[in-house]
């Protein structure tokens, strides 16, 4: 057989492989030594067997396809050229680790004789993203020899299943290629290809822990702490065991569960933590059931360590994620089968209502101020006010995804995103862009600094026509250092502030993305309301040491009236 006709079955093997395991999506950043594999994705896409976009930034296309499977919760394929283009990859690849996001990551590299002897565009790709990745794998060189060729189809499909299987996450593919690298076109695909298939369990408790755990439970006062999760089925059976058991649920912004009317759902712990006010006593829980990941709020954090609670975690993959160590008992469950298999608890009397009260008394102060005056945390209940159970709101890191955990009680329950794995704000711009190509009504919140590190994935919105309104809140640095102990030292604006003076309307015209400055809550309200027909940047100009205050002023206001309610 040539030497083509061997390249040709050996890429038709892989990606018919993909296929059959369910690929629906894939992200190339081109270059030279990916060419069989670009060319034959394309032929795909053209049929419309798969979806197909290109980055030429490697680092944007890496948070792109992030963005995608975040949306999707399926492996999208993420491919590059050999040498340190895959390096750009892996700020994306550490956030889908620690997020558990299905990433499928194939480099193509230099055959054997190539490596490790200085050639040119070539490193050691060798378990390159080491142990951020679930599993790694040195697919064979295209070869004539059965056992070979079997070796790669089932070695493909197993990374698909391992990148999909909980907890999900990147699985690393290295592919070698020799010259010549055309294939010949159009790839055939092999309709009887093995196909491979797994099976998830669920998990049964044991009828002993099932009556031990609601013993526990029983005559107590408990609450549900609902950290960031993606698991609709989860939040279902998490909410009907609340009602029915009376206990409140903690609700992050990332868990999915804002937006929903219940008085079980309580949105205002972070400022009342922050009150430090005596009612804190009563509200005191005997019982704590945690579920989902970290937490955006750190005052939870200082809350666990200071609670003399029995502590159950939700550990799924037993992996024993809690950097507070308060956890007292770790179940290997899933919130979906521990809130279906354990029965609801009796309500005591008064508890929900005690917190559902507190409750109350902040979403009476959380209102859009009067004024029509526009600041960091008006954009947030902007936002609340305007968003349709549509949207996909994608929030940044730092202080945006803060004032949302502080200040968010939307109207409707839509969907929120945040790459809350390493919690950098990298990729940003690229994640949102992501997931807004599998959903119509799309925004994202960003500040100045964020943006900035991230504009060239603008590059994919302009290119690819997607429909994403960008809030950008340019308050000409990094806010969230005006929150630390740094922010009263000297040099503390050169070092930290960074101010970096950015025209953001300049930027929205590189891309031939529609601008507009949004002054007043009105008019951001406006622009919120009016649908995206393209990338529309809207600018929220801010002052870095108002937004402090104002939060500070919040919380005072919300203990203010905490008394007055115990007190009337």
């Amino acid at each position: 057989m040539k030497q083509n006709e061997t390249l040709t079955t050996h890429i038709s093997l892989i990606l018919n492989g993909l296929l059959l395991q369910g690929l629906t999506t894939a992200v190339i950043a081109p270059g030279s030594r990916s060419t069989p594999l670009a060319l034959a994705l394309a032929q795909l896409a053209h049929e419309q067997r798969i979806e197909l976009f290109v980055d030429v930034d490697e680092r944007s296309a890496a948070f792109f396809a992030l963005g995608i499977a975040k949306k999707i919760n399926k492996p999208v394929l993420l491919i590059c050229t050999s040498g340190t283009a895959a390096a750009n990859f892996y700020p994306a690849i550490c956030e889908a680790k620690i997020s558990q996001v299905p990433l499928l990551i194939m480099t193509t590299d230099r055959p054997p004789e190539l490596t490790k002897v200085a050639a040119p565009q070539a490193l050691d790709q060798d378990h390159f993203f080491g142990n951020q990745v679930k599993s790694f794998f040195e697919l064979p060189l295209p070869e004539t020899n059965h056992d070979s060729q079997n070796y790669t189809n089932y070695i493909v499909q197993k990374s698909f299943q391992i990148a999909q299987n909980q907890p999900a996450g990147p699985v690393h593919l290295n592919q070698p290629f020799r010259k010549p690298l055309m294939p010949d076109l159009p790839i055939k695909l092999d309709h009887n290809q093995q196909k491979y298939t797994s099976f998830s369990s669920q998990t049964t408790l044991s009828s002993n822990l099932i009556k031990k755990v609601h013993t526990n439970l029983s005559n107590k006062r408990g609450i549900i702490l609902a950290g960031p999760n993606q698991n609709a089925l989860s939040n279902i059976a998490m909410l009907e065991w609340a009602k029915k058991s009376g206990w409140p649920i903690l609700a992050d912004p990332l868990s999915q569960l804002r937006g929903i009317s219940s008085p079980n759902i309580i949105t205002c712990y972070d400022s009342l933590l922050k009150t430090n006010s005596d009612k804190l006593i009563a509200l005191m829980p005997e019982i704590i059931i945690r579920t989902g990941q970290t937490f955006v709020a750190a005052s939870l954090a200082s809350f666990l360590k200071k609670s003399q609670a029995t502590i159950y975690s939700l550990d799924e993959e037993n992996a024993l994620n809690d950097y507070t160590k308060t956890t007292t008992f770790s179940l290997e469950t899933s919130a979906e089968d521990f809130f279906n298999q354990i029965p609801p608890v009796n309500p005591l009397t008064e508890w929900l209502k005690e917190w559902s009260a507190i409750e109350k008394v902040y979403t009476s102060i959380n209102k859009i101020n009067s004024t029509d005056i526009l600041n960091e945390l008006e954009v947030v209940r902007a936002i609340a006010s305007t968003g349709s159970k549509k949207l996909n709101l994608f929030v940044s890191n730092s202080m945006p995804i803060r004032d949302i955990d502080s200040v968010l009680q939307p109207l409707n329950a839509f969907r929120i995103f945040c790459n809350r794995g390493a919690n950098g704000i990298d990729g940003i711009v690229s994640t949102a862009l992501g997931v807004s190509t599998k959903s119509a009504e799309n925004l994202l919140l960003i500040g100045d600094l964020a943006f900035f590190h991230d504009m060239n994935g603008l590059m994919m919105a302009k290119k690819y026509h997607l429909k994403i309104k960008i809030i950008v809140i340019n308050n000409n640095g990094g806010g969230i250092f005006s929150f630390l102990p740094q922010a009263g030292s000297s040099n503390f604006e050169e070092v930290f502030g960074t101010p970096l003076d950015i025209d953001i309307e300049q930027v929205a015209q590189l891309y031939h993305a529609h601008y507009s400055l949004a002054e007043t809550v009105t008019s951001l309200k406006k622009y919120l309301r009016t649908p995206a027909h393209n990338l529309e940047i809207i600018e929220v100009r801010t002052d870095r040491k108002d937004n402090v205050a104002l939060r500070q002023e919040l919380i005072n206001q919300f203990a203010n009236h905490i008394q007055t309610t115990k007190e009337s």
